[in-house]
């Protein structure tokens, strides 16, 4: 080290591999409240994972909620216009559009006059809303409800393309599945590649976004879909064996 001008030469002698501390060399006091700001700022973000943890057991812990969510990060949908389109008791259906209002899943977007009174409209909040910590921490039931309605809001948009006739309209569209058998670490690597292709995916759909709103280039509605599970092992089929025939006894 180079020793400032009319000053000593820092002590730089080496003990256990480390260089020891200079002579008299002040250290800088630790700046108060630090500490307490660092720890403050982890019990925020604690409270605030909680928060939402709860919040998201609490909306997502019925598949009708479930359903209403989906159906709103597509598109405005009033609590009347869902009860009709999903054959669904009204009361119900208000229910628990109030219950996804309340935990902030859903936003009212505007109030329509009909008929005298007024028609609350309503969308998506939150899409994507769950993480990976978020989802472990839902618990395997929730987690079981969440899988099957969303499997049921999937089959349904496969109807309606079915009805519409836009299944198979594009000779590009894609419809694909298999059945297999991997070890583990085909299965890790299996998990990565479908993370992946819903990553790309969901940046192909805001760079798309942000075309529509500059260029109203043609939409093209569509429906992506990935799933993965462990399937149940098959069992083996039953053998025909042809009995033994018992030799008859002599009388």
């Amino acid at each position: 080290m180079v020793p400032k001008p009319g000053g000593k030469k820092p002590d730089t002698k080496k003990t256990g591999g480390q260089k020891a501390s200079s002579k008299g060399r002040k250290q800088a006091p630790a700046k108060k409240g630090k500490g307490r700001a660092s720890a403050a700022k982890k019990e925020a973000k604690s409270l605030t994972s909680d928060l939402i943890d709860h919040r998201l057991t609490k909306a997502l812990s019925h598949p009708l909620r479930v359903s209403i969510l989906a159906v709103a990060n597509q598109r405005e949908i009033s609590p009347s216009e869902f009860a009709d389109e999903f054959d669904v008791p009204l009361s119900n259906v208000s229910y628990h559009f109030r219950v996804l209002n309340d935990h902030e899943c859903l936003e009212l977007v505007k109030e329509v006059p009909v008929r005298g009174s007024s028609e609350h409209r309503y969308r998506g909040s939150r899409r994507g809303l769950i993480t990976d910590g978020n989802w472990k921490a839902l618990g395997k039931n929730v987690q079981t409800t969440l899988r099957i309605a969303g499997l049921q809001d999937l089959l349904n948009r496969c109807q309606q393309a079915l009805d519409a006739e836009t299944f198979d309209s594009r000779d590009d569209a894609i419809f694909f599945w298999i059945g297999g058998v991997v070890d583990e670490i085909g299965w890790e690597r299996l998990t990565e590649a479908m993370n992946r292709v819903i990553k790309e995916v969901s940046d192909i759909e805001v760079e798309s976004a942000d075309r529509l709103r500059q260029n109203g280039t043609n939409q093209v509605p569509m429906t992506f879909a990935v799933t993965g599970f462990e399937s149940p092992k098959q069992q083996p089929l039953p053998s025909k064996r042809k009995k033994k025939r018992q030799p008859k006894r002599k009388k």
